[in-house]
């Protein structure tokens, strides 16, 4: 009779990854109290951000209608171009 081997190599456990949570398909954070920061923390250009990625968000799972996703996006371009700075000649008359 044969002895059984006892297999003696350790056991380790598995990396466990940090579980990220993303909102509005661009927006990340692994710890609820990052979001809350973030949330308090948030000012006008950032909140700009969100709702720019909140239609854009809308816009990849078909929620709007084309008029819709024309004026959303007249409205960003016109929140995230920069406006063109008049030449001295232009403003001399």
């Amino acid at each position: 009779m044969e002895n059984p081997q006892i297999d003696n190599t350790e056991v380790t456990a598995t990396e466990v990854k940090p579980v990220v949570t993303t909102l509005l398909g661009s927006i990340s954070y692994e710890k609820r109290d990052d979001y809350d920061q973030f949330l308090s923390d948030l000012t006008i250009e950032h909140a700009a951000i969100v709702l720019i990625s909140a239609a854009n968000f809308a816009q990849s799972k078909g929620i709007f209608s084309l008029d819709e996703a024309e004026l959303i996006a007249t409205a960003i371009k016109r929140l995230t171009t920069k406006p063109e700075t008049e030449s001295p000649t232009e403003t001399a008359q």
